[in-house]
């Protein structure tokens, strides 16, 4: 859809909110541009939402707009407690969660209602109870306690907060189109922790795919430059795409003494996109530095386990000495609808085993919708990265163990 007619429909969405926008250009003017976004209640002057957006100027608009109005949406103001489905942890645990890294502790969790949402098979099958904790890290808040009383949730969420993360979380104007970026966040954030597993918990003979600059599409080339031109320090592509087949890249600086490291990733079935998306996700890391915001977890956490802090450090220096490069990739597939993307994505899914399921959080007038996607058995490892002492699920597991054998 146009940029211009989907900046309509979101205008008919806030006013539905009672909401307004303040929108701020952090690039300065600068090609491909940064911008923030924050949204206003009658209330006060404070933001209740905030996001960020990357891209072109009116891209980088629109998604700020898309990301503030989606952390609204999947937030505490949008809990209502008539329509959460309450379950045991251990029955949740046997169902379609049983790939799951969480399946485990759910499984021991003390209590018998966790507050669970209903999720809608995107292939086919059954619907799937999926507790809110592991989309909403907010509920786990001690000021949610009010929240999780009125829900009727006794569960203790003490070892299973540290997995909680919205990824998979998207506005769109149509459902299809919230529905295709929430699975390619997905996707994204797993292959983005596979890489963190193999590089660092696998064999020693793994070697990532590093894209030679010089063959990047036109559009990426000025994204990337403008990324080492704000960052200070050379910027590395990795095509990290799993066996998923999706397309994905890595845009990554190494840390330094001043700073950890800054990477952005993205994920499209188009090559140039994604890698367009992951070179502008840096530069708005590196813009929204001076922004705040940051890491929920303790990276003092990991220090008694040595294998996990090197992940969260994610130094890749060494290896990137070793990674094979390679030219950009030259075929780029036809572009299609965002429905036409989302089933063919959902069907790559599928085909190595794997079922999204879907969940409508909020629907607004002008067609804007918010979703939640959940696809057990993806991993969401990358969290160590915020310092959160997590480790692999069966999937980061299994890759570790053929990357041993294989130096064997």
């Amino acid at each position: 859809m146009p940029l211009v007619e989907a900046g309509r429909h979101s205008t008919a969405a806030l006013a539905a909110l009672g909401l307004r926008a303040e929108l701020v250009d952090v690039g300065g003017g600068r090609d491909p541009a940064a911008w923030w976004c924050g949204l206003v209640s009658r209330a006060g002057p404070s933001p209740v939402a905030c996001g960020m957006g990357k891209g072109g100027t009116d891209e980088a608009r629109l998604g700020a707009l898309f990301e503030a109005m989606e952390h609204h949406l999947t937030g505490p103001s949008g809990f209502d407690p008539a329509v959460v489905e309450p379950a045991p942890p251990a029955c949740l645990a046997a169902g379609p969660l049983r790939a799951d890294v969480c399946a485990p502790m759910l499984a021991a969790t003390p209590g018998r209602r966790m507050a669970c949402r209903r999720y809608h098979a995107l292939t086919g099958g059954g619907d799937a109870l999926v507790p809110l904790f592991l989309s909403a890290p907010w509920y786990l808040e001690a000021e949610a306690a009010p929240l999780r009383e009125r829900a009727g949730d006794d569960c203790d969420y003490t070892h299973l907060m540290r997995y909680s993360c919205n990824s998979g979380s998207a506005v769109g104007v149509t459902v299809a189109e919230a529905v295709l970026h929430a699975l390619n966040e997905a996707i994204e954030r797993d292959a983005l922790s596979l890489l963190l597993i193999r590089v660092f918990l696998g064999g020693r003979g793994f070697r990532p795919g590093l894209i030679d600059p010089g063959t990047l599409p036109r559009a990426s080339t000025r994204a990337y430059a403008l990324a080492e031109e704000l960052t200070g320090s050379p910027v590395h592509l990795l095509d990290i795409t799993s066996d998923l087949g999706v397309p994905t890249m890595l845009a990554y600086t190494a840390p330094t003494s001043r700073h950890p490291h800054r990477r952005g990733t993205g994920t499209s079935l188009s090559p140039s996109h994604a890698a367009w998306r992951a070179l502008t996700e840096l530069v708005q890391t590196t813009l929204g530095e001076e922004l705040g915001g940051g890491a929920r977890g303790d990276p003092a956490a990991l220090g008694a386990h040595p294998a996990l802090a090197a992940c969260g450090r994610f130094e890749l220096t060494d290896v990137l000495r070793e990674a094979r490069v390679l030219p950009f990739p030259a075929a780029e597939p036809a572009s299609g609808t965002p429905g036409t993307q989302a089933r063919t994505v959902a069907a790559m899914l599928a085909a190595r085993g794997f079922r999204g399921y879907v969940r409508r959080v909020r629907d607004l007038p002008g067609g804007v919708v918010a979703v939640h996607v959940m696809v057990p058995g993806l991993e969401r490892f990358m969290l160590v990265t915020d310092g959160n002492l997590v480790v692999p699920g069966p999937r980061g597991r299994e890759a570790s163990r053929r990357d041993s054998s294989s130096v064997r």
